[in-house]
């Protein structure tokens, strides 16, 4: 019995050292696109609040969602509130940022529209051939047409912080190099994200009205989140594990998660 149970043994711990070694292998040498659609899997649906301040006083609110559907996701960024240079009276503001991308996380099309009194603002941009971004003109207000080339693939700021996240190990000094299309310059950028810092954010999650009928906070959570640098104009951002915001500072605005009630029903985002 010992002689047949030797080599019995020693098969076992060969044939769980080659699968080892052809998984190690396998990992190693996946396409872009397995890996994509690695990442995609652990896209979670969901929809986060935010206040956006300028100066630690409140100016507007903020949700960012994610969702899937049976051959897309959909990521969309909404803005409401007071915004202006600190040299010219704030305007009343709404901006939607809409993007397309396919199951696989590959870039379809997106879309911008920016509500205001004055110089309103929208755009669309398709890709096409897969390495090509198309931006179409418009003749309101007299901004060309333009397309540029990109090193696939391509996502939008929320999107790119997504991958980063979900593609390894949140490490300390680990980065990526992302191709993102800023939707405030209109190009494409290939800023190297990397993670500096982690801590622990404790947040809004819940409100509920108090006596005089205002939002409170009604149950606050903790949330551990890394901090993400790199990002195109100075922007400095906290992610959790899933990529998503948690709070951003870029030189005097600033934006933290909270309560949907209190980032859209205080006085500031009615």
């Amino acid at each position: 019995m010992k002689s047949k149970r030797g080599p019995i043994a020693v098969l076992v711990v060969v044939l769980w050292i080659g699968g080892m070694a052809m998984m190690v292998h396998r990992n190693a040498n996946r396409t872009e696109s397995q890996q994509l659609a690695e990442v995609a899997l652990r896209v979670e649906p969901a929809t986060f609040y935010y206040t956006i301040d300028r100066d630690s006083d409140q100016i507007g609110a903020a949700s960012s969602a994610l969702d899937t559907t049976a051959k897309s996701l959909v990521s969309e960024e909404y803005f409401v509130g007071d915004f202006g240079s600190p040299a010219k009276a704030p305007e009343r503001t709404s901006a939607r940022w809409q993007t397309r991308l396919t199951r696989g996380l590959h870039l379809i099309d997106l879309s911008a529209d920016v509500a205001r009194p004055t110089k309103p603002f929208t755009m669309n941009a398709t890709v096409q051939e897969d390495t090509s971004i198309f931006i179409a003109g418009k003749k309101v207000t007299g901004r060309p047409a333009a397309r540029y080339t990109f090193t696939a693939p391509l996502f939008n700021p929320t999107l790119a912080s997504v991958v980063f996240m979900l593609g390894g190990a949140p490490k300390i000094g680990r980065s990526q190099t992302i191709s993102v299309f800023d939707p405030m310059t209109r190009t494409v950028l290939r800023p190297t994200l990397r993670i500096r810092a982690e801590s622990l954010f404790t947040v809004v999650d819940s409100a509920s009205r108090n006596q005089r009928g205002e939002w409170t906070v009604a149950h606050r959570d903790t949330v551990r989140a890394w901090r993400i640098e790199g990002a195109p104009h100075g922007l400095e951002a906290w992610v959790d594990a899933q990529g998503r915001l948690v709070a951003a500072q870029a030189g005097s605005y600033s934006a933290i998660r909270t309560a949907f009630e209190i980032a859209f029903r205080n006085s500031k985002a009615k």
